[in-house]
């Protein structure tokens, strides 16, 4: 009498299609879930970028900073004052509170100076604006150039 088993090899080869299946759709998961945080860095350096044109044109300049980290608490507004805590309500406030990035700790880099301003930020996947890299944002467009140097 024949037995109704499976052998070892037709498991081990059920086991490695069923790992194969796994491991692309693991793959498939980190693309899209990379791909949503671009989608959202993209989206935050829109609104910024919107926030700093109506600045301009009330106060025609930008805010100067050498260097600060848009998106975490000390730098969490942008109003009539220019980049401040939360607590400055100086009218207009032009945007109420800096979006953070993505992904945990992520912050933009905002620079500026009389040549303008630059807002880096970084994709982990091939955007609108090209492949995965650093990226600034400033008043003419978004590209690979930090225009306050």
């Amino acid at each position: 009498m024949k037995s109704r088993a499976f052998t070892i090899p037709e498991l081990l080869v059920a086991l490695l299609i069923v790992g194969i299946l796994g491991a692309f759709a693991i793959y498939a998961i980190n693309v899209q879930r990379a791909t949503t945080r671009d989608a959202k860095r993209v989206s935050d350096i829109s609104v910024m970028r919107a926030a700093f044109s109506q600045y301009w044109l009330q106060k025609a300049a930008y805010p100067l900073s050498d260097g600060a980290y848009l998106g975490q608490a000390a730098t969490a507004r942008l109003g009539g004052n220019g980049i401040t805590s939360l607590d400055d309500n100086t009218e207009p406030i032009f945007l109420d509170k800096f979006p953070a990035g993505p992904s945990g700790n992520e912050y933009y880099a905002y620079r500026a100076n009389d040549k303008g301003y630059s807002l880096m930020f970084k994709t982990e996947r091939s955007t609108a604006y090209g492949p995965a890299g650093t990226y600034f944002a400033h008043s003419s467009g978004v590209d690979r150039l930090d225009e306050t140097k």
